[in-house]
C-alpha cells in the first residue's frame, strides 16, 4: 500500500525531495565534508548552535510534509489511517535522507536529536490525521519575518523564526456558532543572537517563550470545512494551519 500511495503522490513527493535537495546544497552546506560526521548538537541549551530553533525546525518540517501528503491521499480516497501511516513513512524517509546528507556537512553532521524531533513532528501530524479531535483543536505553526541576515529563507533563517502551538476554540462544538470560534490561544518559542551575523552586530543570545491570543484565519476566511472543497480552498486551509501571519496576535513575551 505504501508503494501505491507513493506513486499516487509522485508529484508532491518528488517536489519535496527536490526542494530539500536544493536547500541542502544551497543552505545546509551539503558536501563540504569528505567523511561522514556524527554530531551531538544538544537540545535547547544556550550553548547550542541555535538555542533549539533548528530542532523545532526539524519537527515542523516533518509535521508539514506528513500533513501535506496525508491530505493529498485523503482527497484521493484513502482512509485517514492509511493516509496518515503512508504519509508518515514517506516523511521519515525524506527526513532520514536529509539527515544522511547532513552527515557530509561541516556545519551540521548526522544528529540523533534531529531524528527524534523528526519523529515527534510526524507523530503529531499522524495524530491529527487519524483523530479528528486533535486536528480540530491543535495547529503547529511557523511564523517568519526575514531577519535581514540571510534574505528570505524561512527554513534556515533562525533569527527570523518563531514556532508556536495554536489551541483553536472552534474545536469546541458549543462555540462553533459563536464569535469565539474565530479566536485561538497560542504558546510558542524563539531564539535570537545565535548566528555569527547577530554576534557581529553585538546581539546577545536570548531565548524566549510567549503566550497570546490570535485569530483563526481558517474560520474567518473559509468557515466550516465541507467534503467537496475546491483545491484552492483546501490549499488555503493548509497554509493557515501551518504558517502564522506575523503581527496578527496579542502576546506576552518572556525571556527564559
Amino acid at each position: 500500500m505504501w508503494t501505491e500511495d507513493l506513486l499516487a503522490t509522485k508529484w508532491e513527493s518528488g517536489a519535496i525531495f527536490g526542494g530539500v535537495t536544493v536547500l541542502g546544497l544551497t543552505s545546509w552546506d551539503w558536501g563540504s565534508s569528505n567523511s561522514f560526521r556524527i554530531n551531538s548538537e544538544g537540545w535547547f541549551d544556550s550553548d547550542t548552535g541555535s538555542g533549539g530553533a533548528d530542532k523545532l525546525g526539524h519537527a515542523f518540517t516533518s509535521y508539514a510534509i506528513t500533513n501535506l501528503l496525508a491530505d493529498r491521499l485523503i482527497r484521493k480516497g484513502r482512509t485517514p489511517y492509511r493516509a496518515g501511516l503512508n504519509a508518515a513513512i514517506t516523511s521519515q524517509i525524506v527526513m532520514l535522507y536529509v539527515e544522511a546528507f547532513d552527515g557530509f556537512s561541516n556545519d551540521h553532521g548526522f544528529s540523533k536529536e534531529d531524528v527524534v524531533m523528526n519523529m515527534l513532528g510526524t507523530g503529531l501530524a499522524y495524530a491529527r490525521t487519524v483523530y479528528p479531535t486533535v486536528h480540530d483543536f491543535i495547529d503547529f505553526r511557523l511564523e517568519y519575518e526575514p531577519s535581514g541576515y540571510k534574505g528570505f529563507k524561512p527554513f534556515s533563517d533562525y533569527a527570523g523564526q518563531k514556532y508556536l502551538f495554536a489551541f483553536k476554540l472552534s474545536g469546541f462544538k458549543r462555540l462553533q456558532e459563536t464569535p469565539l470560534r474565530y479566536l485561538e490561544f497560542q504558546t510558542g518559542y524563539y531564539s535570537r543572537g545565535f548566528s555569527d551575523a547577530e554576534k557581529m552586530d553585538g546581539i546577545d543570545r536570548t531565548q524566549h517563550a510567549f503566550v497570546g491570543v490570535g485569530l483563526n484565519f481558517n474560520e474567518l476566511l473559509f468557515g466550516r470545512r465541507d467534503n467537496f472543497e475546491s483545491e484552492w480552498k483546501n490549499g488555503g486551509r493548509l497554509f493557515f494551519e501551518h504558517f502564522q501571519i506575523p503581527n496578527t496576535t496579542v502576546r506576552a513575551d518572556s525571556e527564559i
